[in-house]
């Protein structure tokens, strides 16, 4: 019987090869380029910044303990719906969607090959619990 662990060099290599494979072609996807594309507007697009930077000094105020918390935590609220408001963000939450049913998609088609929910076993873990 062939030795099918990942101690076997050449099945390491294979695999290391076809996931790079996977990588490369879903990179090619138009649903992946088109999710970076809008990753980069939403990223550099001076709205989200600057909504971006005043969130980050609510949530660090919070985290010190200065002034009041649920003011602090009502008006980190109110500038993420603003900034999620933005045809920018709405364009990077769509495309983040697309993205992720793509790789579910491809998570399916694994796992059914593999005879294991292969997203969930493949992440690491510190036990053998998962955790």
């Amino acid at each position: 019987m062939p030795d099918t662990s990942l101690s076997d060099p050449t099945l390491e290599a294979t695999i290391g090869t076809q996931a790079h494979a996977l990588a490369t072609l879903l990179q090619a996807t138009e649903i992946y380029q088109a999710f970076v594309q809008a990753y980069q507007a939403a990223s550099h697009d001076e709205r989200v910044r600057r909504l971006t930077a005043q969130i980050r000094e609510h949530h660090a105020a919070m985290q010190r303990n200065e002034g009041d918390f649920l003011a602090h935590s009502q008006a980190q609220e109110q500038l993420m719906d603003e900034m999620n408001a933005l045809p920018v963000m709405q364009a990077y939450r769509q495309r983040e969607a697309e993205v992720i049913h793509l790789l579910a998609e491809v998570d399916a088609v694994i796992s059914q090959a593999a005879g294991v929910a292969f997203a969930r076993n493949a992440r690491r873990s510190g036990c053998a619990c998962g955790h």
